[in-house]
C-alpha cells in the first residue's frame, strides 16, 4: 500500500512537502572543528562493507522515529535531520561511558563532571557498551520558536518555511547555547511567521519567551469544571504555594503556564559542527562510522511514492536530478549482493509508515539525487543526565581504530 499522506499533499501542495532545505555550498561559511576529522585516521580498508548505527551487535543506537508532518504539516525537515543526529550521536557516546561502567552522577566524580581525558584513560574508547537509556531526545520546536525567522536579506532562517541544519548548529553553538530536552518542548509544527492552520492561534506558543524553551502548567484553568477535588484540586486551582513559586519563574502564560528556571533545563550543548566535502565517499562513511549518523540534502521529489527497495538498483535517469530540497539522516551503508554496490540507509522525518518504517535505501557513489553533495554534522560537548548538577561529557575515540573495528 503506497503512503497517504506523500500522495495526498503532492496532488494538492506538492512544493510544501520536500522544498524546505536550504543546501549551503562547500566549503561552508561557518564550522567549529576540534578533533581530528575521521577520515584523517580511518583508512579506506579500515571501513567494513557494510555498517548501520540500527544494529550494532544487536544494538540499536538510534533514537525514536519522527514527523514533521504532525500535528499538521511543517516545513522542518532540516530541523528534524539536524536534531535527530544530534541526539543519535549523544546516544553512542552515552553508551561508551556505559562501557566505563562510571557516570558523573557517581559519588566523588568532579562534582557531577567529567573531564574527557579522565575519560579516556578509563576505557578503550571505541568500545561500546549497551545503551543507558532512556533515550534524550532534543526540543525542535525549540529551534522553531528560537531560530531566526524568513527575510528577503538573509537565507539563514530556521523556521517552518525552510533553514539549514548547518546554521542550526552554528546557531546553538554560538548564540542559544545549548538545546533542551523534548519533554520542555513538544513539537507542534509551528513558528511564529507560520499562518498555516491552527498556527494562528497559538501565536504565543512560537515565541522564544522563557516559558517557550522549558516549560510546565499547573493546572486547568477552571479545575472544577474537569471534577478535580482532593489535594490535586487544590494545586490546580491554587498552583503552587509561595514557598515553591519561590523557586520557580513566577510570571504565567495565557495557559497557566510557566517557565523552569534556565539553571534547571535539561539540556545539551554543541562541542563543534561542520561539513563534509562533496562526493568524498571516504569521508563521508569515516565521519559516520566513528561519530555517529550525519544530516544530508536530497531531491525528495522522487521520494513521493517510495515503498521500499534500493533507489538505482533500476538506473532510473530522473535520480540525477540533484536540486536538493530535503533534508534527512544518513545512519550507515549495506551492500546488495545481486548487483555488487553498496547503498546509504537513510532515516527520513515523515513517520514509519513510509518507506521501509521510516528509512529508505539509495546507491552510493554515483550521488543519486544529490545525496553526496551537501552535509552538516555536529558533535555533542555535554548532556544533562542525573539533575541540574549533573552533566555527562563527550568523549573523542579518535584514538581507538581498533575497538570500532570490532564493532
Amino acid at each position: 500500500m503506497l503512503p497517504l499522506l506523500p500522495l495526498i499533499l503532492a496532488s494538492t501542495v506538492p512544493l510544501h512537502l520536500y522544498a524546505q532545505d536550504l543546501a549551503i555550498p562547500y566549503p561552508p561559511p561557518s564550522s567549529h572543528i576540534i578533533h581530528p576529522l575521521p577520515h584523517h585516521y580511518i583508512t579506506e580498508d579500515e571501513l567494513p562493507q557494510t555498517f548501520t548505527w540500527q544494529n550494532v551487535n544487536g544494538n540499536s543506537y538510534l533514537t525514536r522515529m519522527r514527523n514533521q508532518h504532525i500535528p499538521q504539516y511543517c516545513g522542518s525537515c532540516w530541523a528534524h535531520a539536524a536534531m535527530s543526529s544530534l541526539a543519535d550521536r549523544i546516544k553512542i557516546n552515552r553508551s561508551y561511558i556505559n562501557a566505563r561502567k562510571k557516570s558523573c552522577h557517581d559519588d566523588n566524580n568532579n562534582n557531577g563532571q567529567q573531564h574527557p581525558d579522565q575519560a579516556a584513560d578509563e576505557l578503550i574508547l571505541g568500545q561500546l557498551g549497551p545503551s543507558p537509556g532512556p533515550d534524550i531526545e532534543l526540543s525542535i520546536q525549540y529551534i522553531l520558536n528560537c531560530g531566526v525567522q524568513p527575510t528577503s536579506s538573509s537565507n539563514r532562517h530556521l523556521s517552518c518555511h525552510g533553514g539549514s541544519s548547518l546554521f542550526a548548529y552554528e546557531h546553538i553553538h554560538s548564540n542559544l547555547k545549548f538545546i533542551p530536552m523534548e519533554t520542555c518542548l513538544d513539537y507542534i509544527a509551528c513558528s511564529s511567521e507560520s499562518q498555516e492552520g491552527f498556527c494562528p492561534h497559538v501565536r504565543s506558543l512560537t515565541t522564544c519567551e522563557d516559558w517557550n524553551v522549558c516549560r510546565t502548567c499547573d493546572g486547568f484553568t477552571t479545575p472544577n469544571d474537569h471534577g478535580n477535588n482532593g489535594a490535586h484540586s487544590s494545586l490546580l486551582r491554587n498552583g503552587p504555594s509561595d514557598e515553591e513559586q519561590s523557586t520557580t519563574t513566577a510570571k504565567k502564560d495565557q495557559y497557566g503556564c510557566r517557565a523552569i528556571p534556565q539553571g534547571s533545563i535539561p539540556n545539551a550543548t554543541i562541542l563543534e559542527y561542520g561539513s563534509i566535502e562533496p562526493n568524498n565517499i571516504h569521508a563521508i562513511k569515516a565521519e559516520l562510522y566513528a561519530r555517529g549518523p550525519i544530516k544530508t540534502s536530497i531531491n525528495a521529489k522522487y521520494l513521493l511514492n517510495y515503498t521500499g527497495g534500493i533507489l538505482g538498483s533500476d538506473d532510473d535517469p530522473a535520480l540525477n536530478n540533484a536540486t536538493h530540497n530535503h533534508g534527512v539522516s544518513i545512519v550507515g551503508w549495506g551492500y546488495d549482493e545481486s548487483r555488487e554496490r553498496q547503498h546509504w540507509i537513510i532515516r527520513n522525518s515523515w513517520g514509519v509508515y513510509w518507506g521501509e518504517m521510516g528509512f529508505f535505501r539509495i546507491e552510493l557513489g554515483r550521488n543519486l539525487l544529490g545525496v553526496e553533495e551537501n552535509f552538516a554534522w555536529a558533535t555533542p560537548s555535554t548532556w544533562m543526565t542525573f539533575g541540574d548538577d549533573c552533566h555527562d561529557t563527550y568523549i573523542d575515540v579518535s584514538r581507538d581504530v581498533l575497538s570500532m573495528q570490532l564493532r
